[in-house]
């Protein structure tokens, strides 16, 4: 498990195997995928990630209380994906999967 806490202050706990997981590859590349416009597929992917890496609903809700408690009480996808790509550098998740794209 690998512990952190982000600039702004949200604490959290992710296993660090969630970055070879296929899953977490096919979501990830999903929610940033250039070539579609399809917000609802996008959004989708986002919220299939979420969950894949807290567990369950009560754990992306969670987060997104989280993030919305750094953030004026509003949690937008702006800053929750800045969050979690924050999360993701501290696992250095960004460049093992940039490289598997």
């Amino acid at each position: 498990m690998i512990k952190g806490k982000t600039k702004s202050g949200i604490k959290f706990q992710m296993d660090e195997r969630i970055k070879d997981d296929a899953r977490f590859l096919y979501y990830l590349a999903k929610a940033q995928d250039k070539s579609s416009d399809d917000l609802m597929e996008k959004s989708n992917a986002v919220m299939g990630l979420l969950k894949l890496i807290f567990g369950s609903d009560e754990g992306v809700i969670q987060f997104m209380n989280a993030v919305a408690s750094v953030n004026d009480g509003v949690c937008n996808m702006s800053k929750m994906m800045s969050e979690l790509t924050e999360m993701f550098e501290i696992m250095n998740v960004k460049n093992s999967s940039s490289s598997r794209k």
